[in-house]
């Protein structure tokens, strides 16, 4: 893996969903009941490592958490699998393979079980958005607020996140790592991003 220089930013759009029927509770600081487990997806659209542009490449993390209470998943994180659009050169996965493992979801994700370069697709029309991969699919839709705009989540307690709001995920899978995860109607979240080091 090669080591990331400083003063370097990628920037870009996240979708998550949960297993929360309502707004996942860790956005707000609560504890979580039995814990939870997710689909995260970072659609990276501007931005260099090491002098290395990434636009155009997609990283998803599927996880299981295994803590209830917030505080004990801020401390330890969860574990689960990295998967990376194939579409990646060799120059960016040089570079790639360290930042998915040391910073963007791996703030989230302490034990991974390696990174899989994998075909993703991304279908997006009016308000929804499916992906598709080898180990899983997720798609959501926002949520219009009474205003006929999307309804949004001021203030969130995750400062990467910028602009965030609510969305109906009409279903997610996962099955890779000994997890077989399978949800419909559930929560999720669109949100703009910027990691920088």
């Amino acid at each position: 893996m090669e080591e990331l220089k400083s003063s370097w930013q990628v920037k870009g759009t996240y979708n998550e969903a949960c297993a929360a029927e309502g707004h996942c509770p860790y956005y707000f600081g609560r504890d979580v009941e039995g814990g939870c487990r997710y689909y995260m997806v970072f659609r990276i659209e501007e931005g260099k490592v090491n002098d290395v542009d990434l636009a155009g490449i997609t990283v998803i993390y599927n996880g299981d958490i295994h803590y209830p209470k917030f505080s004990d998943f801020m401390e330890n994180g969860s574990e689960g699998g990295i998967y990376v659009s194939d579409n990646a050169t060799e120059k960016q996965r040089k570079v790639i393979d360290t930042l998915v493992t040391t910073d963007m979801g791996a703030h989230f994700m302490k034990k991974n079980f390696g990174v899989k370069y994998v075909k993703i697709d991304v279908e997006k029309a009016n308000g929804t958005i499916h992906f598709r991969m080898p180990f899983g699919e997720m798609k959501q839709s926002l949520m219009k607020g009474y205003d006929g705009g999307p309804i949004r989540i001021e203030n969130g307690i995750f400062p990467v996140l910028k602009s965030m709001k609510h969305c109906h995920t009409h279903f997610w899978t996962y099955k890779d790592h000994g997890m077989d995860f399978d949800y419909k109607d559930r929560c999720g979240t669109w949100a703009d991003f910027v990691f920088q080091g």
